[in-house]
C-alpha cells in the first residue's frame, strides 16, 4: 500500500473486540505492492455495516462485510450499496457533531466557572442581594433555579414574604450564597468529567419497594439483582459488562471504611488494584446488598453476550453503559441523601413509580433536584395493570410530572411508560444473582422465560431507552450539561438584574439622603460652635470670678477690727498675747484661703450643673448621665503649709507704734479726736456697754474688776495712770505756785517746775507706751505679715492655684461638651462618609453586575445555540 494511503475508523464505534475485522478478506501483500494497483487516498471502515469505503470517489464503496472480497492482483475494490455509504457518512457526521458539541459545552463550562468565580469574589468583597423565589410564580421568570437559597428552620421553609429568610442578616445570607456557588462549581466539575467520559451511566431509582431491582433485571433479561416483596437493596449496585473485567462475572465490593460515600468509592476504586475492593461471586450478591454497614458500592460485572448488539443494553457495540440500582428514596434518610447526591454523576435517570402511590414527597424532592440539569427523565409506572381507573391514574401522574419536569411531559410518549407487573410465580426465580458456571443454554432459557418479552409496553420502553441512550447521544449525554449551564447563567443574569435594580434604587436614595444631610451638617456645626462658645464663656466667667474673689479675700484678711484680736492680759502675759496675736493673724490668712476655696467649690458645682443642663438641653438627656461631680476631690492637696510654717522674728520695737495723734489722744483723755480710727473702734464696744458709768470715765476696759486687782498692769490700759500722774504732778505744780506765788515766778522757779513736768511727762510716756501696747503689737505683726505675703506673692499664687483648680475641674464637662459635639459631628460626617462609601461601592457593584450580566447573556446565547437535536 502506498504511503499516502490512510485508514480511518469511525470514532463513534468504541472498544471493539479483537476478533472483529482485524484484517481485510482476501488480503494479499504482494498484490498491494504491485505498482499497477491504485490505492484510494482514504479508506474508512464502518462497523455498523461492516464495509470499507474510499473517499477518492463518492460513488465508490469497498467490500461489504465478507460477502465479497478483493481479487488477488486485480487492484480493484468491489462496490457496495449506496445505503451503506450514506450510513457511514451519517455516522461520521454524527460523531463530528457530537465532538463539536462536546467541545462547545466544555468551553461553556470553563466560561461559566470563570463567571461564578467572579461572582464569588464580588460576594466576598461586597455581599450581594439574593432574591427569594416566589412559589406563586409559575412562569419561572425572575426565579433562581440553581443558586436559590432554600432555608429550613424548625420545619418551616423561607418564604418570599419573610424578610431576609427568617431575619438573617446580609452577612449570613452571603455565606449561604457562597455555599451555593461552591456547590454549583463542584457540579460544573462533575459535568466536565461526565462530558469527557465516553460511557453512559443510567440511574434507576424510586421510592422503596417499587420494583427497581426487578425492572433492572428485566432490562438485562437476566436475574442479577435479588428480588423480594420487602426492600432488599440497601447498597448501591453498579452493573457493568464483564468485558471490562477480563470477561469474568463477579462482584467488586468497595468497603465503607475506604470510601464512606458512593462518590468516594468511585474515586478509590481501581480495577487493577485489588486492595481497593473485595471480590465475591455473583451468587452472593443477595447477601452483599443488605450489608450497607460494610460496603458503600457494589460493582457487578456480568456477561450480556447472549443477545445481539441491537438488543443488548450493556454490550451494544456503540457505547459503554452501566446500570445503577439504588436503595429506595424514603427508606433511610442517609441513603436518601446519598441518592440525591448521586444524581449529579448520572447521565440518565429512570424513575420507577408505583402506580398505586403515584409520586411521593421524597420522589418530588428528588425530581426537583435532578431537573436542575436533566430536562428529560424516564418515568416507569409499574403495577399499572392493578389500577381500576387507569385514565384517572394516568392523568394524575402526568399532571405531577408536568409540574416537575415539563420537557419530559412534552415527550410523554417517549419518556413516560405505564407497564404492567407480573406475579412472582410467573417469573423464573433466581434471587441469588447469576452463576458464572451457568451454561449458555440456561442463559438462553432465562431470556426466553422473562414474562415481559412479549409486552408491547415494555418493548416500547426498551426501544425508547436504547434510542435515547445510543442513537441520541448528544441529548442523553450532553443535554444535562447544557441545561445546567443555561440555568446557571440564567441565575447569574437574574441576580445581576436584581442587584443592578437594587443598587440603582439605593443610589437614588443615597443621593436624596446626602442632599438632606448637607444642611444638617451645617446646622449641627453651627449649633456645636454656639454650645462650645457658651460653655467657654461660662467657664471663663467662673474662673475670673474665683480669681477676683480669692485675691480680695486674702488681700483684706488682715484688715481686722481691734476687738477681734486676742485680749490683752497684762504685761505678765505679754508672751501669750504675742503668740496668740501671731496665730490669730495666721488663722485669718488661712481662713481667707479656705473661704476662697469654698467659694470656688460652690461656684464650680453651680457651673458644672449649668453645663450639664446646657448639654442635656442641646445634646440630649444622655449627656453626662453616667458621671457625677464630687466636690470633695477638689483642693485635696493642702497648699496652706507655707503660711503655717511662716514665722516673722519679733523685735522689741514691734511692741510699740507711737504716733502724735494717739499720744495727744491719750493725754487729752480722748478730748481730741485726732487719734486714729482704730482707737475709736477699739473702745466702741466698751463705750456701748458701759456708757455713763464710772468705768467709762476712768477708761477701764471690759475686764472684770478682779483682774485689775490680780493683774495691776491692766490699769495701764485705762485712763487711771494718766489720772494719777495728772493728779500728782498737777498738785505739786499748783502747790509750788501757791507757795511761791505767781509773783515770785522766775526762771529758778520754772526750773524747779520743769523737773516735775519732765518726770510727769516721762511717766505719762511710759504709761502711754504700756497703754498703747494692745494696739501697737497686733498692728505691727499684721503689717509684718502683709509685707511677708507680698514678698512671697502669696495672694497671686493662691488666686492662680484656686482658679486653675476650678478651670481644671470645669475642663471635664467642657471636654465632655466638646466630645459630645464632636460625636454629633462625627456621627453625621460618618453617616456622610458611609453614604459616600456605599455610593462608591454601589457604583462599582453596579458596573460589575452590568458587565457580568452582558457576559452571562452572551455565554448563555452561545450555549443555547448548541443544537443537540441533530445527531
Amino acid at each position: 500500500m502506498s504511503q499516502n494511503t490512510k485508514i480511518t475508523v469511525d470514532n463513534k464505534q468504541e472498544k471493539e473486540t479483537d476478533d472483529e475485522h482485524q484484517s481485510w478478506p482476501g488480503h494479499n501483500d504482494d498484490a498491494l505492492d504491485d505498482n499497477t494497483t491504485l490505492a484510494p487516498s482514504t479508506i474508512s471502515y464502518s462497523r455498523n455495516d461492516g464495509t470499507f469505503t474510499t473517499n477518492a470517489n463518492d460513488n465508490e464503496t469497498l467490500c461489504e462485510n465478507t460477502a465479497t472480497s478483493w481479487q488477488r492482483g486485480t487492484g480493484h475494490l468491489p462496490q457496495t450499496m449506496s445505503r451503506s455509504k450514506d450510513k457511514m457518512i451519517s455516522s461520521q457526521l454524527s460523531q463530528w457533531n457530537y465532538n463539536h458539541n462536546k467541545t462547545m459545552l466544555k468551553r461553556g463550562i470553563l466560561q461559566t466557572r470563570d463567571i461564578l468565580h467572579e461572582l464569588e469574589d464580588e460576594n466576598d468583597t461586597r455581599p450581594i442581594f439574593v432574591i427569594h423565589n416566589d412559589p406563586r410564580n409559575k412562569t419561572g421568570e425572575n426565579q433562581l433555579h440553581i443558586l436559590n437559597l432554600h432555608v429550613k428552620l424548625d420545619g418551616n421553609y423561607s418564604r418570599k414574604d419573610q424578610k431576609d429568610s427568617f431575619g438573617l442578616d446580609k452577612q449570613s445570607i452571603s455565606r449561604l450564597f457562597k455555599s451555593q456557588v461552591e456547590k454549583a462549581l463542584n457540579h460544573l466539575g462533575s459535568l466536565d468529567k461526565r462530558v469527557d467520559d465516553v460511557s453512559s451511566k443510567v440511574f434507576i431509582t424510586g421510592d422503596v419497594n417499587t420494583g427497581k431491582s426487578t425492572f433492572c433485571n428485566s432490562l438485562l433479561k437476566k436475574h442479577v439483582l435479588p428480588e423480594d416483596q420487602l426492600p432488599c437493596t440497601n447498597v448501591f449496585c453498579e452493573i457493568l459488562e464483564a468485558r471490562e473485567n477480563s470477561n469474568i462475572e463477579e462482584v467488586h465490593a468497595i468497603l465503607l471504611s475506604q470510601a464512606p460515600t458512593v462518590k468516594d468509592a468511585n474515586v478509590v476504586y481501581n480495577i487493577k488494584n485489588r486492595t481497593t475492593y473485595e471480590i465475591y461471586p455473583l451468587n452472593e450478591l443477595s447477601e452483599l446488598v443488605e450489608k450497607s454497614d460494610r460496603y458503600s458500592l457494589l460493582k457487578v460485572y456480568i456477561k450480556d453476550d447472549k443477545r445481539p448488539a441491537e438488543q443488548s443494553l450493556l454490550r451494544n457495540g456503540t457505547v459503554d453503559i452501566s446500570l445503577i440500582d439504588s436503595p429506595g428514596l424514603n427508606m433511610d434518610s442517609i441513603q436518601t441523601a446519598e441518592v440525591m447526591a448521586r444524581q449529579e454523576e448520572i447521565d440518565l435517570v429512570i424513575f420507577v413509580v408505583n402506580a398505586e402511590n403515584q409520586l411521593t414527597l421524597s420522589a418530588k424532592e428528588f425530581i426537583t433536584l435532578a431537573s436542575r440539569e436533566k430536562k428529560l427523565m424516564f418515568f416507569v409506572v409499574k403495577k399499572f395493570d392493578k389500577i381500576k381507573d387507569k385514565d384517572r391514574c394516568k392523568k394524575l401522574i402526568l399532571k405531577q410530572i408536568q409540574e416537575l419536569s415539563p420537557e419530559t411531559y412534552k415527550s410523554a410518549n417517549e419518556f413516560i411508560h405505564f407497564i404492567s407487573s407480573y406475579d412472582d410465580e410467573n417469573i423464573p426465580s433466581s434471587g441469588q444473582g447469576g452463576d458464572p458456571n451457568d451454561s449458555d443454554n440456561d442463559n438462553d432459557s432465562d431470556i426466553d422465560d422473562f414474562p415481559n418479552n412479549n409486552d408491547p409496553d415494555f418493548d416500547h420502553l426498551e426501544d425508547s431507552l436504547r434510542n435515547f441512550v445510543l442513537k441520541r447521544r448528544s441529548m442523553s449525554k450532553l443535554l444535562p450539561a447544557k441545561t445546567f449551564i443555561c440555568k446557571l447563567l440564567s441565575d447569574v443574569e437574574t441576580l445581576s438584574s436584581s442587584n443592578m435594580k437594587i443598587y440603582q434604587d439605593e443610589q437614588n436614595e443615597i443621593k436624596k439622603k446626602l442632599k438632606e444631610l448637607e444642611p444638617e451638617l451645617v446646622e449641627a456645626k453651627s449649633h456645636c460652635n454656639n454650645v462650645t462658645l457658651n460653655v467657654d464663656k461660662l467657664v471663663e466667667d467662673v474662673v475670673n470670678e474665683t480669681y477676683e474673689y480669692t485675691n480680695n479675700a486674702i488681700s483684706q484678711c488682715l484688715i481686722i477690727s481691734p476687738e477681734k484680736y486676742p485680749k490683752y492680759q497684762g504685761l505678765s502675759k505679754i508672751y501669750d498675747f504675742i503668740f496668740a496675736t501671731e496665730q490669730f493673724i495666721k488663722n485669718q490668712i488661712i481662713q481667707s484661703v479656705e473661704r476662697s476655696e469654698s467659694f470656688a467649690i460652690k461656684r464650680t458645682e453651680e457651673s458644672v450643673q449649668n453645663i450639664n443642663n446646657l448639654g442635656k438641653q442641646q445634646l440630649g438627656d444622655d449627656f453626662m448621665s453616667n458621671r457625677q461631680f464630687n466636690s470633695e476631690l477638689m483642693f485635696t492637696r493642702r497648699s496652706d503649709v507655707t503660711i503655717r510654717q511662716l514665722s516673722s522674728p519679733l523685735h522689741i520695737v514691734d511692741l510699740f507704734a507711737p504716733s502724735w495723734e494717739s499720744f495727744i489722744h491719750y493725754l487729752s483723755w480722748g478730748l481730741f479726736n485726732g487719734r486714729p480710727q482704730i482707737e475709736t473702734i477699739e473702745n466702741k464696744q466698751s463705750d456701748m456697754n458701759s456708757k455713763g458709768t464710772l468705768s467709762t470715765a476712768l477708761g477701764l476696759k471690759d475686764y472684770p474688776l478682779v483682774q485689775y486687782w490680780t493683774k495691776p498692769s491692766l490699769l495701764f490700759t485705762s485712763k487711771v495712770p494718766a489720772l494719777v500722774v495728772y493728779s500728782f504732778g498737777g498738785a505739786k505744780i499748783v502747790g509750788n505756785l501757791i507757795i511761791n506765788g505767781i509773783t515770785t515766778f522766775s526762771w529758778r522757779t520754772l526750773g524747779q517746775v520743769s523737773g516735775s513736768i519732765l518726770v510727769i511727762t516721762s511717766l505719762l510716756g511710759v504709761a502711754y507706751f504700756i497703754h498703747d501696747l494692745p494696739r501697737a503689737l497686733p498692728l505691727n505683726i499684721s503689717s509684718k505679715y502683709k509685707t511677708k505675703l507680698e514678698n512671697l506673692d502669696y495672694i497671686r499664687n493662691n488666686s492662680d492655684r484656686i482658679s486653675k483648680e476650678v478651670r481644671n475641674v470645669l475642663k471635664i464637662p467642657t471636654r465632655e461638651i466638646l466630645r459630645s459635639c464632636q460625636l454629633v459631628m462625627d456621627k453625621k460626617e460618618g453617616n456622610k462618609r458611609e453614604l459616600e462609601r456605599t455610593q462608591e461601592d454601589n457604583k462599582i457593584s453596579y458596573n460589575f453586575f452590568h458587565k457580568l450580566s452582558e457576559r452571562a447573556t452572551s455565554q448563555r446565547a452561545i450555549v443555547e445555540s448548541i443544537n443537540l437535536e441533530v445527531d
